[in-house]
């Protein structure tokens, strides 16, 4: 049976709650994903979120918000849904 650890991402790529959803958007284009983890801060990387295409269509281009003006805290899914791996 595979594990977390036989399928994570070791070093995914992650933006803050103040990142604004079109750079979560490009992040997601550059790196062919669907979905970018949310750390608290860049100095403190604990996530508290995730930001998905989904919740950019539909809670922000669907309710006709700016994607470049609107925060990724005001569109992410959260709490976040997290594994530890065994050593």
């Amino acid at each position: 049976m595979k594990q977390a650890k036989d399928i994570m991402t070791t070093n995914p790529a992650c933006c803050t709650p103040e990142n604004s959803v079109e750079e979560a958007a490009q992040m997601m284009v550059k790196h062919d994903c669907g979905e970018i983890p949310v750390a608290e801060s860049k100095d403190h990387p604990k996530p508290v979120g995730v930001i998905t295409d989904r919740d950019i269509t539909c809670r922000v281009v669907a309710a006709g918000k700016n994607p470049s003006q609107t925060r990724v805290r005001d569109a992410m899914s959260s709490p976040p849904v997290t594994a530890r791996v065994a050593a």
